[in-house]
């Protein structure tokens, strides 16, 4: 009671708070776009990340177009400005169904498809920033001496492509690659071989430092669970790290991309952990001090089942996960963590239908002080979402509450 008139009980006050700061984490989350298919949209961003130039992203689809075979989008990051700057076709000489992210230099955009090509085992495609200038530089065929069925993304460094498949070679476990910028000189760097010594069916891209090359694969190593290498981009000194093994005490089954920071590589696994539902872990980059960061356990406070790579921004790292965040087997969440594995947090809760994404299978884009992310799902028609996510910085976000608390307060005693 203050001056006879106010009555706020402290449960009526931490219910204000917990509103207040809830609108607040819903705040940060803005729809860029949703997506509806057809001959004028894409749908089904799938293991995609949006790349950032300015005021301009940049990003395909897995389905969508003219033929549903996929495409390539440019729009402003307001959400503003949106077009297709191509649309797949299932025709020999184009790609369709890109599993990947685009890769950006100066004007020219790099970018895979799983598919497609005169033997449909997918491409390598170059255009412009303004969509002319579409042209196959690659077109993946199969047997022993070239990879099939590309995922990810290139790596590019000054007029060369790095780049992984997930079949092809000669035991057909999936292949490095390297390609000039114009097409010419595609070679293959290593042929994965499965088993103990090997790993096989890379899904994702590699992590390039100096002359060395990071990556991971799906399955291979002792129990088939997946590994972590390295290699030098001439193809020699490719070594394991790394061989997953499930588990309370290890990852397993790798789905995305490493993370480099000095010497250390951060990464996550789409199983394994006392759950068995994903992974958060860290290494060293000769492959000493594997540990685990953060075991993934569902529910209302954490996610399950990431796909995808971590973002780094200082000491925080932020990720996605296809599942968890909500009652039942949840629509995803947006995390963040500090890289020695405290202050794990939910951003996000995905809860999808109109207002929305769900099922986020990709990473994040960091941009000044927001991150840019797809969902697979979600929207008006279900079919995907751009969306951005404003980082405000703790201290920021505790003074926004309290403030409204004190609002809250002066008019309460008015």
């Amino acid at each position: 009671m203050m001056n006879g008139r106010l009555s706020l009980g402290v449960g009526g006050l931490l219910g204000a708070l917990l509103l207040l700061g809830a609108n607040l984490a819903q705040a940060q989350v803005t729809l860029l776009h949703e997506f509806v298919g057809g001959s004028s949209d894409g749908a089904g961003p799938y293991y995609t990340t949006p790349t950032v130039d300015g005021s301009k992203l940049y990003g395909m689809t897995y389905d969508g177009g003219d033929l549903d075979a996929g495409t390539v989008f440019a729009m402003n990051t307001d959400g503003t400005g949106y077009g297709l700057l191509h649309e797949f076709s299932f025709d020999g000489s184009d790609g369709h169904g890109p599993r990947g992210s685009l890769t950006l230099s100066g004007s020219n955009l790099y970018g895979m498809t799983r598919y497609g090509g005169d033997s449909n085992e997918g491409t390598v495609f170059k255009m412009n920033t303004d969509g002319t200038g579409f042209g196959l530089l690659h077109m993946f065929a199969f047997g022993g001496s070239a990879g099939s069925y590309p995922e990810g993304s290139l790596t590019l460094s000054g007029s060369t492509l790095y780049g992984m498949t997930a079949a092809g070679g000669t035991a057909n476990r999936g292949t490095v690659f390297k390609m000039n910028t114009d097409g010419t000189g595609f070679g293959l760097l290593h042929e994965f071989a499965g088993e103990g010594s090997d790993g096989r069916s890379p899904y994702g891209d590699l992590t390039l430092d100096g002359s060395t090359l990071y990556g991971m694969t799906y399955q291979g190593g002792d129990l088939d669970r997946g590994t972590v290498f390295k290699m030098n981009t001439d193809g020699s000194g490719f070594s394991l790290l790394h061989e997953f093994a499930g588990g309370v005490s290890d990852g397993n089954n790798p789905y995305g991309s490493l993370t480099l920071s000095g010497s250390t590589l951060y990464g996550m696994t789409q199983y394994g952990g006392g759950s068995g539902l994903g992974t958060v872990f860290a290494m060293n980059t000769d492959g000493t001090g594997f540990g685990l960061l953060h075991e993934f356990a569902g529910g209302v406070s954490d996610g399950l089942l990431p796909y995808g790579s971590l973002t780094l921004n200082g000491s925080t790292l932020y990720g996605m996960t296809a599942a968890g965040g909500g009652s039942g087997y949840g629509k995803g969440s947006v995390f963040a963590m500090n890289t020695d594995g405290t202050g794990f947090g939910l951003l996000h809760e995905f809860a999808g239908a109109v207002s929305d994404g769900s099922y986020p299978e990709g990473s994040l884009t960091l941009s000044g002080s927001k991150l840019y992310g797809m969902t697979l799902s979600g929207g008006a028609s279900d079919k995907g979402t751009v969306f951005s996510y404003a980082i405000i910085p703790e201290p920021s976000t505790f003074a926004l509450i309290a403030m409204g608390a004190l609002a809250l307060l002066r008019r309460r005693r008015e």
